[in-house]
């Protein structure tokens, strides 16, 4: 089962009217606009926690993607690749983490960077490991390390090991110096 927890709009992101209609008394609402108009205003937040089963890492990756492209307005190729991170460190809370549901979580700051983070039991901190060309498994943090890296981003686990953590910003860095006025650059 997959519950999502109530996220708490901060007063700016709070609409100023009530489905873009004036509200006057407890009961009575002035205007024509219908539900169908109103604008959405979604959190600039999510924390959800998600039963710790393979069929789930779907959930969480469609989750993910409709926060990132539709609240945070992240570019489609930079929403793909973070989509990706969030697959295999969801899959290792669940063949790694002993629990019955894991937590992700998703935090857009004012400073223009993305976090998410995945939770599940206190361990070992992990780490990437090189293993042989034939083997089945275990490339995935390394696959974290190079798409976050690629991103600009930074990523590791709390102190206790319960939380894989990334950062990102929502666009990327500029490389280069800055076109100068007037030129097609």
């Amino acid at each position: 089962m997959m519950m999502m927890t109530t996220a708490v709009l901060a007063e700016s992101e709070r609409p100023s009217k009530i489905m873009n209609q004036e509200v006057s008394g407890a009961s009575s609402v002035v205007g024509s606009t219908s539900v169908m108009e109103a604008p959405v205003v979604l959190p600039s937040f999510f924390d959800v926690a998600v039963r710790a089963d393979p069929s789930r890492v779907e959930h969480a990756r469609r989750i993910t993607k409709a926060w990132l492209s539709r609240r945070c307005l992240m570019a489609e190729d930079r929403t793909d690749v973070l989509v990706v991170v969030i697959s295999e460190l969801c899959t290792n809370a669940i063949v790694h983490g002993r629990v019955d549901e894991f937590g992700l979580r998703g935090r857009m700051g004012p400073d223009g960077r993305v976090r998410l983070e995945v939770r599940d039991a206190p361990s070992a901190v992990p780490s990437p490991q090189h293993v042989d060309s034939g083997a089945e498994s275990g490339r995935g943090l390394l696959l974290v390390d190079a798409f976050i890296t690629e991103l600009g981003g930074a990523w590791g686990f709390t102190p206790d090991g319960a939380t894989a953590w990334c950062e990102v910003p929502l666009t990327p860095a500029r490389v280069g110096p800055a076109p100068l006025p007037g030129s097609s650059r």
